[in-house]
């Protein structure tokens, strides 16, 4: 996949962090935030589309992707929102609009509910509302396994899995992400590029009570065949805020922009398209694709 995002760089406190530019039109800027072990590169299936129609920036946490280590390992929820909101005043971006995925979509959900007078509008896609102290507890023993190393690159990404599994895009997505997280040490040996100390931090959270803070305008994407997002979970989100609107991604499993990216899109269009938050762009759905709702089967 060749994109022409920018490369950049924001020196923070404890960690340099390292994002991803689209370029696009504004004056409306769409932040995009990972998952748990991913990077900015999985949103290059989808940036560069919708950077026909806003700006778009994708960020790697600190620990993971090009971002540095954090030093002391810091990987708490509140440092990741304060390393979005120094990008956010760092590029001059007036009321965001945040999309999340999974990890990335509770962490945003946080955002919009502490700063809820900040935030144009929320996206987020397929993450749980609420994380047990039992998902918690398998993170955290993660967390304390040292890294494989392997010898060779081809050797790494041979070993590389997307979780959770049920990926359904083409091979070649797998391979596209797998060197997008492969990291060379000094001694030739190949690791994944996250600090595992942030799967160590993780504890049980839930985001219901930002859910009710959140004003702006929400979608919600679930993916057709991911068991993260249950219709008893968004009837959940929808009590804690009644105006928020969600979608099915069709034949998509939980990484929904790898999956099923052109549809990806078009329901992110369509959204900010309808909030107004486009000028000027037409939005076309695809065919097939489910409108949004306003309320869960």
């Amino acid at each position: 996949m060749h994109t022409n995002s920018l490369s950049k760089r924001l020196q923070l406190a404890h960690v340099n962090l390292h994002y991803l530019d689209y370029g696009g039109p504004g004056p409306q800027t769409l932040v995009c935030v990972h998952g748990g072990g991913a990077n900015a590169h999985w949103f290059d299936f989808v940036g560069p589309s919708l950077a026909h129609v806003c700006r778009v920036l994708a960020v790697d946490l600190r620990g993971h992707g090009e971002s540095s280590w954090a030093e002391p390992p810091v990987y708490s929820f509140e440092a990741h929102m304060q390393d979005l909101r120094a990008l956010v005043h760092a590029e001059h971006i007036s009321m965001p609009l945040l999309m999340g995925h999974s990890m990335g979509g509770i962490l945003l959900t946080q955002y919009a509910g502490t700063w809820p007078a900040d935030v144009g509008a929320l996206l987020v896609c397929d993450s749980r509302p609420v994380y047990s102290a039992e998902a918690a507890d398998v993170l955290q023993q993660m967390g304390r396994r040292t890294s494989r190393e392997y010898a060779t690159l081809e050797e790494y990404m041979a070993h590389f899995r997307i979780r959770p599994e049920g990926l359904r895009a083409a091979p070649e997505v797998q391979r596209y992400i797998a060197r997008s997280a492969a990291r060379q040490l000094p001694s030739g040996t190949w690791m994944h590029k996250i600090d595992r100390r942030v799967y160590a931090q993780r504890g049980p959270l839930d985001t219901l009570p930002f859910w009710q803070r959140i004003r702006c305008p929400a979608l919600v994407l679930r993916a057709e065949h991911s068991s993260r997002l249950t219709p008893a979970l968004l009837q959940q989100i929808k009590a804690a805020c009644p105006h928020v609107e969600w979608a099915e991604v069709a034949q998509a499993g939980h990484h929904v922009m790898l999956d099923q990216p052109e549809q990806t899109v078009a329901l992110v269009r369509a959204f900010l398209q309808r909030h107004r938050f486009l000028q000027d762009a037409t939005c076309r759905v695809c065919p097939g694709i489910n409108p949004p709702r306003s309320s869960p089967d």
